[in-house]
C-alpha cells in the first residue's frame, strides 16, 4: 500500500490524496490550497514551514496503521474505508479540519481543552476572525500565525502532560531543551531530600538507562564498545555529583554544572520518582505561567463569577 499526496493544477485547492494497493487506487481532495513554489514534488510533502506539515504527516501515519489494521481484520474495500476515514477527520473542513479533530482525540483523555476553545480564546484575546490567523496544533498546544507575528496558547493540563510524558518516556533531551532548570530547582529546595535516599534511586536510575542504551545499540548498530568511554564519563560525573552533595543547597544546580545534557535530566526523573510527581507536575505549572512578563492569562467568560474554566495562557512565540 501506497499513500501518495499531489497537486492538482487548475484547482484553487489543489491538494490531493492517491491511495494505492496492487491494481487498485482511490484519490481524494483534501481540501487545501497550496503555493506550487512551496511544495517538496520529490517527497511528495508540504513545506516543512507551512503550518499543516505536521497534520498531513499525521494523516499519513494513521492511514497507514488503519490499513494494516484492516488487512488484519480481513475487511474488503480497504481503500474506501481509508477515503473515508480521511473524510470523517476532515469533517467538511480540509486539512484543517484533520487538524482540529486528531488534537481533540489526542488530547481528550489528558484533560486539554477543546480545539475551538483555543480558537475563542486566540480571538478573545486578538481581536482578529477566522481567516486573519492560520492555526498550527503542535500535541497539547497550539501555534497562531498572524501576518507579522506568532502566539503559542498553552494550558495547565497541556503542560502537565507534557512534563509527564518526557519522565515517563526519560526523554532527557526534551527535559534539558524543553523545560527550565530553575523550576525543578525551586521545587527541589522547597523540600529536599536527604543524600541516603536520593542516590540510592538515582544510582538504580542511571543504570537502568545504560543498560538500555546499550541494549538499544546491540539491536541496531551490533556492537557497543563506542559507549563504554560514555559510560565511564558519565560515571565520573556521578562521583563527582555524590561528592559534593552534602555542600550543595540545590542539587539540581549542582548537576545541571557537572553534566547538563545527561546528569541534570536524570536528577530530575530521581526527583520525581521521590516525590508525588503530578504534585510536581502541577508545581511547575504554577512557577511557568505565573510569569506575567512572558504569559498573559484568557478567561473566556470574564462577566462569570463561578468560571471553573477552561483557563489559557498566551505569550508571543519566539523561535
Amino acid at each position: 500500500m501506497r499513500i501518495a499526496f499531489y497537486l492538482v493544477p487548475g484547482r484553487k485547492k489543489n491538494l490531493y490524496c492517491r491511495i494505492s494497493d496492487g491494481k487498485e487506487r482511490i484519490t481524494f481532495s483534501l481540501e487545501y490550497a497550496v503555493d506550487p513554489e512551496e511544495w517538496d514534488g520529490k517527497n511528495e510533502m508540504l513545506d516543512n514551514e507551512d503550518v499543516q506539515y505536521y497534520t498531513l504527516s499525521e494523516l499519513k501515519s494513521r492511514l497507514t496503521k488503519k490499513y494494516h489494521l484492516l488487512k488484519t481484520e480481513a475487511k474488503e474495500n480497504i481503500l474506501t474505508l481509508l477515503k473515508n476515514e480521511a473524510e470523517s477527520l476532515m469533517s467538511g473542513n480540509g486539512l484543517e479540519g484533520i487538524s482540529k479533530s486528531v488534537f481533540d482525540l489526542e488530547n481528550k483523555d489528558k484533560g486539554v481543552p477543546a480545539y475551538d476553545d483555543f480558537v475563542k480564546a486566540f480571538e478573545k484575546h486578538s481581536g482578529l476572525k477566522k481567516g486573519e490567523y492560520k492555526i498550527q496544533p503542535l500535541d497539547e498546544l497550539i501555534h497562531f500565525h498572524t501576518e507579522n507575528d506568532e502566539f503559542v496558547i498553552d494550558t495547565y493540563q497541556g503542560l502537565h502532560a507534557r512534563l509527564k510524558g518526557y519522565v515517563e518516556r526519560n526523554s532527557y533531551d526534551e527535559i534539558y531543551t524543553q523545560t527550565e532548570s530553575w523550576i525543578w530547582s525551586d521545587i527541589y529546595i522547597d523540600a529536599g531530600i536527604e543524600k541516603h535516599k536520593f542516590m540510592p534511586v538515582l544510582l538504580a536510575n542511571w543504570e537502568n538507562i545504560w543498560l538500555e542504551k546499550y541494549r538499544n545499540i546491540k539491536e541496531r548498530v551490533g556492537h557497543t564498545s563506542h559507549l563504554d568511554e560514555m559510560k565511564a564519563s558519565s560515571w565520573r560525573g556521578v562521583q563527582v555529583f555524590m561528592g559534593c552533595y552534602d555542600d550543595a543547597g540545590d542539587i539540581i544546580e549542582l548537576a545541571l554544572k557537572i553534566d547538563e545534557m545527561d546528569l541534570y535530566p536524570l536528577c530530575v526523573i530521581t526527583m520525581l520518582k521521590i516525590f508525588n510527581a503530578d504534585v510536581c507536575y502541577q508545581e511547575y505549572c504554577e512557577y511557568e505561567f505565573e510569569q506575567p512578563e512572558i504569559w498573559e492569562s484568557i478567561v473566556l467568560d470574564d462577566n462569570d463569577e463561578n468560571y471553573n474554566g477552561p483557563y489559557f495562557y498566551i505569550k508571543s512565540y519566539e523561535f
